[in-house]
Formats: C-alpha cells, structure tokens, sequence
C-alpha cells in the first residue's frame, strides 16, 4: 500500500505537467484562431481597433502639458483606420463614431502642422464628421467629483462581503444582473477596449448542465438560482504581447461585477473553472459561448437567506503582502 501510495506521489507531478503543456497547447490555439488578427473586417474586431487608436487621442487631451503638435501619428492612424472600414461596410462601428468625434476634439486644439499630412486628416474629418457621436474625448472633472464615491466606512463595505452558498429561493431580477454589469462596465481595461461579456443562466436545466462540468459547486449548487458565466473576447487581442491580457482585463471585470452585486444587495459565490481543454470544450457544447469568448469563471449570483452561515476565510496581515521598496 506504501509503494502505491509512493509512486502516486511520484507519478502526479509528471501527470500535471503533462495536462499544464496540453494547457498551454489549448491557450496557444484559441489565441492564434480566435485573436483579433483573425478576424480584421468583423465589426466587433474593428470597434477593438478603433477603440485602440483614438484612446491615444484621448491620452493626450488629458496631459496638462502636452506638445502643441503632438498626436498627429494617432490621427493619421485613426483616419487610416476609418478609411478602410467606411470603404468595406460603409458604415461606423459604436467606437468608430466616438474616433470620430475624439478626432474632431483633437482638431480643434492642435497645432496644425504646414504638410499633407494634417490637410488630409482634416478634409477626411470634415466630411464625416455628420456621422460623429456625441460621446468620448475628454471631460473637465473636480476633485469634489472624484470623491463622491467615497466611502466614509470603507471596512463596513469590504469586510461585510462573503461568498455565499445559502441562497434564497427567489429568483434574481434581470434589471439587477444589468445594473450590476452597468455598473462594472466603469472597470479600467487596456486602452479601454471593454471585452469582457456575461452569459446570464437562469432556468434550473440551463444552471444544472453549466455545473455538471465544476467542481466547486457540490451540496448548494442544485439551489443556485442565478449562474454568470465570466468571459472575455480574445478578437480585441492582436499582438503577442497581449496574450494573456483577457485574464488581466476580465479578471477586473469579475471582481466589479462581484462588487456590483454587493452593492446592490445581491450575494455571490465564485465557482473556479481552472480547467483543462476537454471540460471547457464540453462546456462550449453544452452552453452556446461564442468561440471566441474565454470562459474565467462562472458566478452563483442570488438574495441570501435571512440567517446563513459563511465560511470565516482568515485574511493574513497586510504585512504578508505588502513592501515598501523607498
């Protein structure tokens, strides 16, 4: 019994490296299939790139000492960008327009330097610009604004929040799940590309084949009356650098939502999918993700019960966590 219990513990190592080098293979695929550079003419792709281009406008608007002539490489990259897309759809993307109107913002306060270059960009914005939205650029904000969002009791809102997994039985409203989302679409995410998407389940069938395929859920999951599967879009993605971005991005997206929910009353119980290649594309049979769309997590969303008990989580010191490198 010793010696299989010692070659098990020998031999799992060497199995997990195996699954985490299949792992790897599987990530690799989707990025190469499914990133932004697969998919160049799709309008999506193209409000990522949009998006992309004229947040360095955006950046450079807000700077409160910037270079009279700087930012004209962004336009002309914006406008070259535009140009394609009205070219293959004839039509603006949600994010085009608002370039559009970043463009123009941009116009109206940089130095215009004497070459083709900035006449081009100019005539290009003149006659589009009656397709502009009214949205994006830059907004003048207090320090009095900033602090709205203060939280006079910070410890009464963080350290109330716990998962939960004693569920009331009432259903979770629709106008909630879209509020919370509303509410963590104000996460930052890189040059405010925005991909993270929400599948919302909530019929028991539809909940009880997600769970089939996690681990975490046994002895409440069956009660769960509200299930989020978490993702993000890898087509906003194109360059090597960004290949692991979509866990970054969506990661903080998942945390607002959880927090959104709190805010809001609802209770919450992350449900872990580090799975392998095999369950998550099982998952992709069972429930209609899109391809491109990276599953993070799922999340049990519902009114907690009026007394329940919760797991206490010990929290170690902040001074396990944090060094001041001065």
């Amino acid at each position: 019994m010793k010696f299989n219990v010692a070659v098990k513990n020998v031999l799992r190592p060497v199995r997990d490296i195996g699954y985490a080098f299949f792992g790897y293979l599987y990530d690799f695929y989707r990025y190469f299939k499914y990133a932004g550079w697969a998919f160049g003419g799709r309008a999506s792709v193209r409000d990522y790139k949009a998006v992309k281009i004229y947040h360095r406008l955006e950046k450079s608007l807000s700077f409160r000492q910037r270079e009279a002539k700087s930012g004209w490489g962004a336009a002309n990259d914006l406008v070259n960008h535009l140009q394609k897309s009205w070219e293959k759809s004839n039509n603006y993307t949600y994010h085009e327009k608002v370039g559009l109107k970043v463009l123009g913002d941009f116009i109206a306060v940089a130095a215009v330097e004497d070459d083709r270059g900035a006449e081009r960009i100019i005539n290009f914005w003149e006659r589009h610009v009656k397709l502009a939205s009214d949205e994006g650029g830059i907004l003048e904000k207090s320090v009095a604004f900033l602090q709205k969002g203060k939280l006079y009791n910070p410890e009464d809102f963080f350290s109330s929040r716990f998962s939960v997994r004693d569920f009331d039985s009432k259903a979770v409203s629709s106008e909630d799940v879209e509020k919370a989302i509303g509410l963590a679409l104000n996460t930052p995410s890189v040059c405010n590309r925005q991909a993270s998407f929400v599948y919302c389940l909530n019929t028991r069938a539809e909940i009880d084949r997600a769970l089939s395929l996690q681990n975490g859920n046994r002895g409440f999951g069956h009660e769960i009356p509200c299930l989020l599967i978490l993702c993000t879009d890898l087509s906003a993605f194109d360059t090597a650098g960004e290949r692991y971005q979509h866990w970054i991005d969506g990661g903080m997206f998942s945390m607002s939502i959880i927090w959104a929910l709190h805010s809001l009353g609802l209770a919450s119980c992350c449900l872990n999918w580090s799975k392998g290649p095999l369950d998550d594309m099982k998952l992709r049979k069972l429930i209609n993700i899109k391809d491109e769309h990276t599953v993070l997590m799922m999340l049990a969303v519902g009114a907690p019960r009026d007394t329940l008990k919760v797991c206490y989580s010990a929290r170690r010191p902040v001074s396990d966590f944090y060094t001041a490198l001065d």
